[in-house]
């Protein structure tokens, strides 16, 4: 246990060298929603509609307004720069997929995946440290890293009730995985302490879309934990890694204890870790027919629990966020033939504010947005390219940090379920 608590001394004196941000130390990690643009297709917009006409990818209570089925597919580059560091923290990958079924225009049907939260971070000591015992003076140094993270698999509906109100609802199975090594490097080699968690959770929102007139749209969205997030975490028992290469294997020389010899601890059910809540509304300003401004608002509490065993190593978690958002879109005429109008515009500012439960600092974000969209081919195939910038502080430190996103979407379309005639 001695040797346990020597690790944890001296992790507290590590430096974020090779993560995803700062954010990816708090608790469950960075959610998706909080880099920038969760769609291409969608800009910084939430509910209010801003891929087609009438249309938000991330509005279920708008789908039914879509002429064709559509399979949406949005990829994401993502870069944090630390203040004061010079540290460029890069990765990149699929943001959102989407697949959407209108159902004559009176209902529809949608499944997507996308990422929640992720948890990649990566720490080590910049001086070797030292303790002394039995008369003698030990050297160390020590590095921690997680990796792995949560997605959501939503299945999504709406139904038009009249010509003014519309609702969707759509619930998000969370699922994942995250794993955690933490390392000393002592005398020569390594002693590792790997462990595992699973998580497992759902989600529920409601939506509504209301038309008070020709010029002005009302939407809002309620969400609440059907069954709040879980995670099952294993520990596995510390090794001297003799062979260096990181893992409990069998490669010569030999890790000890063997891994033969030894087992995982029990595994320790970690309950409502993630349990959160939230209401937002948008109201969106008709210019024209092609033109519109709109104002977001989104209120979201996490009521959970975070575990001790995953606060490490921030020790902290966001438990409040505020959104505002004000956009300004453009979407194609349908009707024209002109080049230009075949074009979509996107542009917008959003400012977000995270409170940080143990510490009760937060952290405060102004970012701005532009974006892109060209319409091809009679069915409205559509590609989207947005850019997003940011600037995150953070209460308790002078360090600021840098955000950019870049997306790039393609949205094909097709008509599905077509009776065709039989012939005679």
């Amino acid at each position: 246990m001695s040797l346990i608590k020597y690790i944890l001394l001296g992790l507290i004196s590590l430096s974020i060298v090779n993560g995803q941000g700062t954010m990816n130390s708090f608790g469950l990690g960075h959610y998706s929603f909080n880099q920038g643009i969760t769609s291409a297709g969608n800009g910084l917009n939430f509910l209010v509609p801003s891929f087609q006409r009438n249309v938000s990818l991330v509005n279920p209570s708008t789908w039914h307004n879509l002429q064709y089925t559509y399979l949406s597919l949005s990829y994401s580059g993502d870069e944090n720069t630390i203040d004061e560091n010079t540290i460029n923290n890069g990765y990149s990958g699929l943001s959102n997929a989407i697949w959407i079924i209108p159902i004559k225009k009176k209902g529809s049907l949608g499944l997507s995946l996308s990422p929640y939260s992720d948890q990649r971070i990566s720490l080590v000591s910049q001086d070797t440290l030292s303790f002394t015992a039995f008369d003698s003076t030990f050297n160390y140094s020590n590095s921690f890293k997680r990796s792995g993270g949560i997605m959501a698999f939503k299945i999504g509906f709406s139904r038009l009730l009249n010509d003014k109100i519309s609702i969707g609802f759509s619930g998000d199975f969370l699922f994942g995985s995250s794993r955690q090594n933490e390392s000393i490097f002592f005398e020569g080699s390594s002693i590792i302490q790997t462990s595992r968690t699973n998580y497992s959770g759902v989600l529920g929102t409601f939506y509504l879309s209301s038309v008070f007139n020709e010029k002005f749209v009302l939407y809002a969205s309620l969400k609440k934990s059907l069954k709040p997030l879980d995670g099952v975490y294993s520990k596995k028992y510390l090794f001297d890694d003799g062979n260096g290469n990181g893992y409990h294997d069998f490669s010569s020389p030999s890790d000890f204890p063997t891994p033969d010899s030894v087992s995982a601890y029990n595994d320790i059910r970690l309950d409502g870790i993630h349990n959160p809540s939230a209401y937002s509304f948008g109201i969106e300003s008709n210019i024209n027919k092609q033109s519109s401004l709109a104002l977001e608002f989104k209120l979201l509490q996490d009521n959970g629990n975070v575990s001790d065993y995953l606060k490490f190593p921030a020790n902290d978690w966001i438990n409040e966020s505020k959104y505002l958002n004000i956009s300004y879109t453009k979407t194609p005429n349908d009707l024209s033939l002109n080049f230009s109008d075949k074009i979509a515009f996107r542009s917008g500012i959003s400012i977000k504010n995270h409170n940080l439960y143990e510490s009760k600092s937060t952290i405060s974000e102004i970012g701005a947005s532009l974006g892109l969209g060209f319409k091809f081919k009679i069915v409205d195939n559509q590609i989207d390219l947005n850019y997003y910038v940011g600037k995150r502080s953070y209460s308790d430190t002078y360090k600021t940090e840098i955000v950019q996103q870049i997306q790039v979407g393609v949205s094909l379309a097709d008509i599905w379920f077509v009776k065709r005639r039989q012939k005679k």
